[in-house]
């Protein structure tokens, strides 16, 4: 009986005995099996992200083997499945484990490619740099690892290839990663990733997408937050970082000008929209961000709308969105808004010679506006040859049809 006490290793037997590669293959098998039900998925999604709490050095050698079944579950029917599902990976993507993946003699086997996949775009983000620094730079914090970006990547490509994964579960899926990792970098790194993307009707819907969850999700209060100040370097950089790939999406890019109360640059910006190509979903989207101008989020854009004498752009660019609206119920919901704009003769109080924190705003430091717009400006350019080229194949389709 006391046999087993007198071998101090007999944990370590134990440890061996476990097999943790037979494990990891038999729950492999178990998540690639359709026709297991829902209560087992979710079984051995905990039973994964057990294994990755307790043993995470050896289970980020099978890392890469059960990295692609993970963002399969993601399309799963259950939602109870998804947010296991995006445990496991979100533990992956920030255990301290994952951070030396790669630099240890025991992981050299399995892990070799990881490295470069993760590095690519970084380097290539670097080569693609418009001059100001830093702003294309993947984030690193001490939560996430070299993981985490490779996720965001296959994350996009994802929801690239199934549509229908985005529209159905994407803003879901987001919104719990930014609860189960951090925001900022999930948004920074995503932006950072569509800066580069091929499929420009795609970068559009996604950023749009993202966009909608920056401005209405709950869980993004925080974020929200420190972008409408700006007070920080770091927020100044999440700003054009954003920026550079909302541009994709011209009126996506002017509510974040709103949300950041960039109103000047905002102005700009739908001066410019005279010369884009006007059309339907184009419009549509005018009108949601109209709606979304009501909304609480933008309680404090429309307060600012009483300081009259210190807020002109903010009123111009309103007066922009008013003019490019057809005279739908958007046009009259905007329009009975600017009405309510108070005379600024009669707004004048003693201290009115004082600027306000909004006119100081009006020149944030150390982004260069100009540069930002001139992105602007080639991005949408690039959107409209897209657009003819798409338009050109579609006629020599149908005239192929008719012959």
């Amino acid at each position: 009986l006391n046999q087993p006490l007198s071998f101090p290793c007999s944990s370590e037997k134990i440890q061996v005995t476990l097999n943790l590669d037979g494990i990891v293959q038999v729950l492999d098998c178990h998540l690639h099996d359709t026709s297991i039900g829902m209560m087992t998925r979710i079984a051995v999604l905990k039973w994964l992200y057990h294994l990755y709490i307790k043993t995470p050095r050896k289970m980020f050698r099978h890392t890469d083997s059960l990295f692609p079944i993970l963002l399969r579950t993601l399309s799963d029917e259950s939602d109870e499945v998804i947010l296991k599902d995006l445990e496991v990976l979100a533990e992956i993507a920030s255990s301290p484990a994952g951070q030396t993946e790669g630099h240890g003699p025991a992981d050299g086997s399995d892990t070799g490619p990881s490295p470069t996949e993760l590095h690519v775009p970084n380097r290539a983000s670097q080569l693609s740099s418009s001059g100001v620094k830093g702003l294309e730079y993947s984030p690193s914090t001490p939560t996430m690892n070299s993981y985490f970006y490779k996720f965001m990547i296959n994350l996009l490509k994802r929801f690239s290839s199934e549509r229908k994964l985005l529209e159905n579960r994407g803003a879901f899926i987001i919104r719990q990663l930014c609860l189960l990792l951090n925001a900022e970098n999930i948004f920074h790194s995503m932006a950072d990733i569509l800066l580069r993307e091929e499929d420009l009707k795609f970068a559009s819907t996604m950023v749009h997408t993202l966009n909608t969850i920056l401005l209405t999700s709950s869980e993004l209060f925080q974020l929200r937050n420190q972008l409408k100040d700006l007070r920080t370097p770091e927020s100044r950089n999440l700003f054009c970082c954003l920026y550079r790939s909302w541009c994709h999406n011209p009126v996506t890019t002017v509510s974040l000008c709103f949300l950041t109360q960039n109103y000047k640059h905002a102005y700009d910006l739908i001066q410019k929209f005279g010369d884009l190509e006007v059309t339907v979903d184009f419009l549509t989207e005018v009108d949601k961000l109209v709606q979304l101008i009501e909304c609480p989020i933008f309680t404090y854009l429309r307060l600012q709308l009483l300081d009259v004498k210190n807020n002109p752009y903010l009123i111009k660019a309103l007066y922009g969105l008013l003019m490019l609206l057809p005279q739908s119920s958007a046009f009259q919901l905007l329009s009975h808004r600017l009405q309510c704009v108070p005379n600024p003769e009669l707004m004048q109080t003693a201290d009115s010679t004082k600027p306000s924190t909004s006119f100081k705003r009006m020149t944030a430091p150390n982004i260069d506006y100009t540069e930002l717009l001139q992105h602007f400006e080639k991005v949408q350019n690039k959107h409209l040859e897209a657009r003819h080229q798409r338009a050109g194949r579609a006629e020599q389709l149908d005239r192929r049809v008719v012959l």
